[in-house]
């Protein structure tokens, strides 16, 4: 992977384009005049990372580029700041000072609407086990600045984990946290951005096993979450017997521990 910056760059765009490059397993290319095409042409790479002070973006062969955006998180957030109800804030009963694992982060829009949920009290971690989608969420939750205060306080509160959800689940300590967050629809969904589809080749598309769902019993202390297709038979084979009414098309399914 070629790592490389916006023309001009400033000293710090440069040393967060070489630190990136060091993390990620890439090459820093220097960008001087050169368009991306050419970059990645002329050092025979695919998979380019662009930086910039505002946000980073990977390209790959030719699909558009994957990148960070907060998605339906900022309107949900504007709506929870108006005191209406968020569904999967309802759903989980999470709550000021509560810890949560949001074990299948994606752009980690939900993520974001549970640390706003949360609060400065609480945690929220998103664990992610794809090295690309981990890095675009660690990064741009910690740079990207929406005109809501309250939205950019909950992004820079979330802690990224690049594992996979089983192994992270098998470290914690029983009863350690209070809700645990599956969204497998991150796989194959019904409706998504632009910022989510380009970043779906990257993404890990298995199921959630029986062996997560006994784990995250054993770690949470209040509820187990999956959103899946309203109708789909991942509810009942993972054993979540309550499953909220939906007039839309997904849903979510609830094991409640207390």
């Amino acid at each position: 992977m070629i790592v490389t910056t916006s023309f001009d760059p400033s000293i710090e765009v440069v040393s967060k384009a070489g630190r990136l490059a060091e993390a990620y397993g890439g090459r820093f290319v220097p960008r001087r005049k050169y368009s991306l095409e050419h970059l990645r042409k002329n050092n025979k790479d695919s998979a380019l990372l662009l930086v910039t002070r505002e946000e980073i973006r990977y390209y790959e062969d030719d699909h558009p580029a994957a990148f960070f955006h907060p998605s339906m998180a900022l309107v949900r957030v504007k709506r929870m700041l108006r005191g209406e109800i968020d569904l999967l804030v309802e759903a989980s009963g999470a709550a000021s000072g509560d810890v949560i694992v949001d074990c299948t982060a994606g752009l980690a829009s939900d993520s974001i609407v549970f640390s706003f949920a949360v609060g400065a009290q609480g945690s929220v971690t998103a664990v992610e086990s794809e090295a690309i989608p981990a890095m675009l969420i660690q990064e741009g939750l910690a740079l990207y600045e929406s005109e809501v205060a309250e939205l950019n306080e909950a992004m820079r509160r979330i802690s990224v984990i690049k594992q996979h959800h089983l192994a992270y689940l098998q470290q914690l300590s029983a009863k350690s946290v209070d809700v645990v967050y599956f969204d497998p629809m991150f796989r194959n969904p019904i409706e998504e951005s632009q910022a989510i589809s380009h970043l779906r080749r990257n993404a890990n598309d298995e199921a959630v096993t029986l062996d997560s769902i006994e784990e995250a019993k054993r770690v949470a202390r209040k509820s187990i979450v999956l959103k899946e297709n309203r109708d789909s038979k991942e509810f009942a084979r993972l054993g979540f017997e309550h499953v909220l009414r939906s007039t839309t098309k997904t849903t979510y399914g609830v094991i409640r521990l207390c």
